[in-house]
Formats: C-alpha cells, sequence, structure tokens
C-alpha cells in the first residue's frame, strides 16, 4: 500500500479548519487527517511539507472552454487540445472539471462529443475530466452573449438523442433557454438520460422562469446574471426568479466584471452558501493577462483584462478558479472556507460526487497546497501530484 503524508499546513477540509495538520492518503484516498500532534503518523512513502501553506480540497469547474491558450476547436484536435488544457488547468487548483466545446452545426457538436468521449478515459496527466457541459446550440438568440446567431436554435429531442449517444455517457450538464419551443420535453429527456440541465440564455420573463425553475426540469442556472433578463422592479425577468427561487444551484463567473462585487454578496445571500457554484466560463485566454483568440470563428481580444469581441461583447472571461476563490471571499465578506465550499463541495454535490469536493477518510485525495494569497503550489489528483511549483 503506497501511504503519503501532506502536514505541517493548515487544513481547509471545508468547513473544518485545522491547523499544523496533517493529511494521510493511502492509495489515491484519504485514510486520515487531524491535528499533526493527535495523529499517529504511518512509515510514508513521500512526505510533502506544507508549512506556511493551506491544504485543501481540489478545485471542481463545472463550465470552461479554455485555459493558457488552449481550448476544444475540432473533432479531430479534441484529444490533443483536452490533454493540454487538464494540464495547464491544474496550475491553478483545478483536479476535476466539465469542458464545453466550441459550437457550430449539427454534425460538427456530434462529432466533437464522441471525439471527447474517446479522449477522456485516455487523460492520466493534470486535471481529470468528469465529463462534457454543452452550453448551446439551444439558447434564446436574444440572449445569444458572445454566440453567433447562426449557430442558436430550438432544441428537439431527435437532436438531443443524436448529442447524448455521441457522448456515450460523457454528457454531464446541457444549458437549455427554458422559453424555446420544446425546451421542457428535452430537458424531461436529457434528466432521464441522468443529464444535468442548466437553464441560461434566456429572455424569458419573470413568471416563465419562476414557474420553470419550480418544475424540476432545470438542475442549475448557468452564469447567474449573465445572458439572462434582468431584474427590474416591475420585470423581475429571470434574475428575479433565481434570486427567488427555493432549490436550483447557480453558477457564478466571480471575476468583477461578469457581476459587480455588490451582485456576487447578494447572490451568496439570496441563495445562500449551500446554492452558488463559481466557475470561470474561460476563453483559451484563460489564466494569461493579454492575447487574442478565436473563439465561435470570430476573435476575441483580451483589453484591459477583459476578453471582448470585435464589437465589444464581453466573451467569456479569462478567470482562473483559485482567483474566483479568493474574489468571492473578498467580494462577500466571507470565510475562506465559504469560499472554498462554492469551487469543492457546491459542484461536487450539484454532479451527485459523493467522494470528491472535500477532505475527510474515505474521499479521493484531490488535494490542493496553496499560498495564502490564492497561489497554488502544489496540486493533486487521486494522490497523483500533477503540478508542483514549491521551491
Amino acid at each position: 500500500m503506497t501511504i503519503q503524508i501532506v502536514m505541517r499546513g493548515t487544513i481547509l477540509t471545508p468547513p473544518q479548519t485545522i491547523e499544523d495538520g496533517a493529511l494521510v492518503i493511502a492509495d489515491g484516498a484519504i485514510q486520515q487527517l487531524g491535528a499533526r500532534a493527535t495523529i499517529e503518523l504511518p512509515r510514508a512513502s513521500q512526505v510533502i511539507d506544507a508549512r506556511d501553506h493551506l491544504i485543501a480540497p481540489g478545485l471542481i469547474d463545472l463550465h470552461t472552454y479554455g485555459c493558457l491558450g488552449v481550448a476544444i476547436t475540432s473533432p479531430e484536435r479534441a484529444a490533443e487540445e483536452l490533454a493540454q488544457f487538464a494540464q495547464n488547468v491544474a496550475r491553478f487548483g483545478v483536479t476535476r472539471f466539465l469542458i464545453s466545446p466550441t459550437m457550430a452545426d449539427r454534425a460538427f457538436i456530434a462529432r466533437t462529443l464522441s471525439a471527447l468521449a474517446d479522449a477522456m478515459p485516455q487523460i492520466h496527466a493534470g486535471a481529470r475530466p468528469l465529463g462534457i457541459h454543452l452550453e448551446g446550440p439551444w439558447l434564446d438568440p436574444e440572449q445569444r452573449g458572445a454566440f453567433p446567431r447562426a449557430v442558436l436554435h430550438a432544441p428537439t429531442l431527435d437532436e438531443a438523442r443524436e448529442y447524448v449517444e455521441a457522448a456515450r455517457g460523457w454528457l454531464r450538464v446541457v444549458t437549455l433557454a427554458g422559453n424555446l419551443p420544446n425546451a421542457f420535453e428535452v430537458a424531461r429527456f436529457l434528466r432521464a438520460q441522468n443529464v444535468r440541465v442548466s437553464f441560461g440564455h434566456s429572455n424569458a420573463p419573470y413568471e416563465f422562469a419562476r414557474d420553470a425553475l419550480a418544475s424540476g426540469a432545470f438542475d442549475l442556472v448557468t452564469h447567474v446574471y449573465n445572458a439572462m433578463s434582468g431584474l427590474h422592479h416591475r420585470k423581475p425577468g429571470v434574475l428575479g426568479a433565481v434570486l427567488s427561487s427555493d432549490a436550483v444551484l447557480g453558477m457564478l463567473i466571480c471575476d468583477g466584471i461578469h457581476a459587480h462585487p455588490a451582485a456576487v454578496k447578494i447572490l451568496l445571500r439570496a441563495l445562500g452558501l449551500d446554492r452558488v457554484v463559481l466557475v470561470t466560463d474561460a476563453i483559451p485566454g484563460g489564466g494569461m493577462t493579454e492575447g487574442a483568440f478565436t473563439m465561435l470563428n470570430q476573435t476575441a481580444r483580451i483589453i484591459d483584462g477583459v476578453a471582448r469581441l470585435e464589437d465589444g461583447t464581453i466573451a467569456g472571461s479569462i478567470l482562473t478558479l483559485n482567483r474566483a476563490v479568493m474574489n468571492a471571499r473578498a467580494f462577500a465578506q466571507i470565510a475562506l472556507n465559504d469560499a472554498l465550499k462554492l469551487a469543492t463541495e457546491n459542484p461536487a454535490r450539484a454532479l451527485g460526487l459523493s467522494t470528491l469536493g472535500a477532505l475527510a477518510p474515505g474521499m479521493d485525495a484531490d488535494v490542493i497546497v496553496m499560498r495564502e494569497s490564492g497561489e497554488i503550489a502544489l496540486t493533486m489528483v487521486a494522490g497523483e501530484i500533477v503540478f508542483d511549483a514549491r521551491d
């Protein structure tokens, strides 16, 4: 049995904080943890000294396109691009992720899903893919964000079946505008296939969105505040339905650009710490400060820290998930353990993953060692070190 010990750092489980802690890992799973003085440490094959650092669960991103110049651009390159993305994103503390592929016509989407289904079991370095989050093509053209109108249309059961079959079990989340024709029929079909359905990119009025979110057809809401009808005191819109809902989880791009810091605080107060999931929605420029990229056959440029299309439309983000955690902590003035929960425990629960999202005996040893600033020093997936920036 292979035994590893991560010790001397402050463990954030969450919800607990354990000073001068020790984490014992056996064959890729957490065996025990606690204050170092209270644990009888076994002889280990590897000891990681996390002195002056924080020890936390690996981060889980449910919505991302790219990182450090890489994204899924075509079926032919999907395996190569996915492998590079998995290694890039581990630098920022991500241990598991859902990848979102680019949009085009129906045949292109199906071929891309099939290529990703082939590639995902072969990823053995870096972060590990949990599956695919398909954002589009079933989005409201009036709230299309950076998506070209030409690639968007109403869903059909026939198309949904084709995508589910092409993905072969790897399709985990689909963003769907609930106000489109056939949306509820398709949503019910997807949920029967164990695919989570996220309400998003919708110009629906408040009453429609309220009833849709209460219907049980939708599990999540895609990037709350963005690409949805906004809150007005006489027309509360989709946003008003989200803020007043009782069940769904809301994904949030916490970069201070897609949502004002005060809006972050409002969302957390409205939904509570159990129902907000931090995501990056990062484009290929994720983790970068400058550059130009092709996205959805359009050029996106990073200008003053924001990725924009040539017409000025915000085109996804350049956010990293470790930075999103630190932003949530600062914007909402919450404890770091609570901010971590939004990127660990909550996304794991959203996908029904019982062995991920926390540090506890029996959980997978997805562990990050990070500095107080949020910078990542080490990333471990199931006991395997996949990124190490320690001196």
